[in-house]
């Protein structure tokens, strides 16, 4: 199959497997991803608004309009990069997602990273930032990218196993150059997945490196102008990141 084919199937498998049903019962559809499957940058949201919940694709209210305006600024479009959210299906009245809805929907998420395979991760919001490095602060972190490894499973079709980005148990932090201008820091390696109640899969999991960019979520320069600034200007630095990581691969 190729990368869209095994995109669909994943959708699929949400609406089968019945993740999250109580969300599914008050969403009008669910709101996968939209943009290209071969992109080097996959941008990951929140959960989408009562827009992406009528049209069924993410990032297409006001935040969406700003985020288009941002990719423009680096000569993108939608259509050159992936763009998705952690929970799939609208919560209630703009709701933040839940931890519990978050944690039914990651694994979902980790396969559908593994088929797009993307150079960077710019996480949009706490949320979504949290999702992948736990202790972020994100008016601290904002366009400082980090390194992070994590640990996928066999990905058969219809796989329920749960997954977390965290386990303290496996943590431990390397120092690592970061993707930036020349700092150096302490990274957390981190194991993506815990099992279930099912074992003697080691042999069928497999190791992802990801460099995941934490900024502030579009609307925060909706609510404040001064952020608004603050984004451009990290968005800036993703064509410079993006060919840091070409270059070592």
């Amino acid at each position: 199959m190729n990368k869209q084919a095994l995109l669909d199937q994943i959708a699929a498998d949400i609406v089968k497997n019945n993740v999250c049903p109580d969300l599914a019962k008050q969403a009008t559809q669910l709101v996968f991803g939209d943009g290209n499957p071969d992109a080097d940058l996959l941008f990951i949201g929140e959960a989408p608004g009562k827009r992406e919940d009528e049209q069924g694709l993410p990032f297409v209210g006001a935040s969406g309009k700003f985020l288009a305006e941002m990719l423009e600024s680096i000569h993108l479009s939608r259509s050159q990069v992936y763009i998705t959210n952690i929970v799939k299906y609208r919560p209630p009245k703009n709701r933040d997602p839940s931890p519990s809805e978050k944690q039914e929907f990651l694994p979902y998420l980790i396969r559908q990273i593994d088929v797009i395979k993307p150079k960077l991760i710019i996480t949009l919001g706490r949320h979504s930032g949290m999702q992948f490095l736990p202790d972020i602060l994100i008016s601290r972190d904002h366009g400082q990218p980090t390194k992070i490894s994590i640990v996928v499973p066999g990905n058969e079709v219809g796989d329920e196993r749960t997954s977390r980005v965290r386990g303290d148990d496996e943590k431990r932090t390397e120092p690592y150059d970061m993707y930036g201008e020349g700092a150096s820091e302490s990274a957390t390696k981190q194991s993506a997945v815990k099992h279930g109640s099912r074992t003697g899969l080691a042999s069928q999991e497999a190791v992802m490196t990801l460099v995941i960019l934490p900024l502030y979520h579009p609307a925060a320069a909706l609510y404040n102008g001064g952020q608004r600034q603050t984004l451009l200007d990290d968005f800036a630095l993703i064509p410079t990141i993006l060919e840091k990581i070409r270059n070592d691969k």
